[in-house]
């Protein structure tokens, strides 16, 4: 099988997690790692990794696929893993077209990916469907409405926690430009981070649930990981209302009286994949099983473990 991470950047973890399954479990794979400049880290994991230059694909989505189907013809890739936001869109519009050519993109359906990406049709998709989330805030006539700070504001199609930002008091109301930011309720409680895994068809098949312990850069840094069969009911609950295809990394608040109130649904592997690996629920073993028609192993209890991300450095030769 020839597998191609999109987008790959500093997801160095999943193009390791494909060489062990190659090297240590005898998968027959070939790995493609994709973006923008030959200095990305994921190129230089392995010169097992073949490297492949894409363009970028904000403003220019017509050219982002151009080149890619071209790589998809060239390699005989027969399974795309997209890593970046702003990629989402244009795959899930194209993706029978590439299923057609003999490639499988693991992305969601269009509207799932604009429901996700896009915060006001997240927060009203989200009202429609009985899911709790903290009050938003459009305008700056409904914000004057606000009786407690601080609040959150946070990029309407924001990635990464650019431009989060804590507004502490009335006054600084007047500073936000609410055509591109929205403000939300800070809720009080523990932050979880939570995978739900779906087949390519959108059923439930696995959830993992890591109490997040520290963030850095958008991404969760340290967190402890748990089991919940509570949590898991919750997320085969969402499951069946996203009915997305892969993983979905979803972000909630858990109060001290048991209210869950979701703040974030990223439909991609995001950053606390590791810890979810990690416990011993392999999703990219199960996207790659699936693709070949195989039934995924996700059985058994996952590890209840504490995770700490590091510095690594990559490099190649000048």
């Amino acid at each position: 099988m020839n597998l191609l991470f999109t987008n790959a950047g500093r997801r160095t973890y999943l193009i390791e997690y494909a060489l062990e399954l190659a090297e240590q479990e005898g998968y027959d794979l070939t790995i493609f790692a994709g973006d923008v400049s030959r200095d990305t880290a994921a190129f230089s994991v392995s010169e097992k990794v073949i490297p492949v230059l894409t363009p970028y694909v904000s403003g220019n989505e017509a050219n982002y696929l151009k080149a890619l189907e071209a790589i998809c013809k060239e390699h005989q890739i027969d399974v795309i893993i997209p890593l970046m936001d702003f990629e989402l869109p244009v795959l899930s519009e194209n993706k029978a077209r590439f299923l057609e050519s003999g490639t499988r993109i693991w992305v969601s359906d269009s509207g799932v990916i604009n429901q996700c990406l896009d915060k006001k049709k997240s927060y009203a998709w989200c009202l429609a469907n009985d899911i709790r989330v903290p009050r938003s805030y459009w305008n700056i006539e409904e914000a004057r409405a606000i009786i407690r700070f601080p609040v959150i504001k946070k990029a309407i199609l924001g990635s990464g926690s650019v431009g989060l930002e804590i507004i502490r008091d009335a006054k600084a109301l007047q500073t936000v430009d609410f055509d591109t930011f929205l403000l939300q309720d800070m809720i009080e409680g523990r932050e979880v981070g939570m995978d739900i895994f779906n087949n390519y068809q959108g059923e439930f098949l696995s959830a993992h649930f890591r109490e997040k312990m520290a963030m850095r850069a958008g991404e969760t840094d340290k967190a402890r990981s748990f089991s919940s069969e509570a949590f898991v009911e919750m997320a085969r609950e969402l499951s069946a209302k996203f009915r997305h295809t892969g993983n979905m990394d979803i972000d909630f608040m858990e109060t001290e009286a048991g209210e869950v109130y979701f703040i974030d649904f990223n439909p991609r592997f995001g950053g606390g994949y590791p810890f979810t690996h990690n416990s011993g629920l392999n999703y990219l073993k199960a996207i790659i099983d699936l693709s070949m028609g195989k039934e995924a192993n996700l059985t058994g209890t996952p590890r209840e473990i504490v995770g700490m991300k590091g510095i690594k450095l990559y490099f190649y030769e000048r």
